[in-house]
């Protein structure tokens, strides 16, 4: 989404358009959901802090003020309710925290239906699911090498489609040191699947 095609919804949504937040809803949701994940570790819990950002943002729609950043903007914000949501939940994450290899029969992605409902998580299956679920696994193993840093530089740029450009701005690091996490990360996960 364009900053002024941005800027347009939060104004709609301050004057109580729901359609405004749902074209946000649907232009950022895996990214929200990308960057819960990455922080929380745990998809019940990401999937809860993603749902409530898009709650507080057409709440807060009001008091937006663009600055021409409005992807790092987001970004910031869920991370902070990430931090927030660690804080009250710490114990309980730690209790809840997914065994490897749970949910490794499963797909998740984002769908919505045809009526424009509310999307939600959901398992998909399907002819290829053995395939899919045994690279997911192995991708899955590869990003164990990363550090945290990687982890979140990867997914910015190949899950969410970030420029080196907008990842240094939203993690507030020099755009150098962004590309050479990147190129790190990327030959760790070659040599893994080379010598696997």
């Amino acid at each position: 989404m364009e900053e002024k095609a941005f800027e347009e919804c939060m104004q709609r949504m301050a004057s109580g358009d729901r359609d405004a937040l749902r074209e946000v809803y649907e232009a950022y949701l895996k990214l929200i959901f990308s960057v819960c994940y990455n922080q929380l570790k745990h998809r019940e819990a990401a999937e809860d802090v993603a749902s409530e950002f898009f709650i507080r943002l057409y709440q807060a729609a009001g008091s937006f003020k663009g600055n021409g950043h409005h992807k790092a903007w987001i970004v910031t914000i869920a991370k902070n309710m990430c931090v927030d949501y660690m804080r009250k939940n710490g114990r309980e994450l730690a209790v809840l925290d997914e065994p490897a290899g749970e949910d490794d029969d499963m797909q998740r992605e984002v769908s919505s239906d045809s009526a424009g409902a509310s999307p939600m998580f959901h398992a998909s299956g399907g002819p290829d699911m053995a395939e899919s679920t045994a690279t997911r696994l192995t991708l899955e193993a590869a990003m164990r090498l990363l550090s945290d840093i990687e982890k979140e530089i990867i997914d910015l740029k190949l899950t969410s489609g970030f420029t080196f450009k907008e990842i240094s701005e939203m993690l507030e690091m020099p755009q150098g040191t962004v590309s050479w996490h990147y190129n790190e990360a990327i030959k760790k996960l070659r040599r893994y699947m080379q010598d696997g």
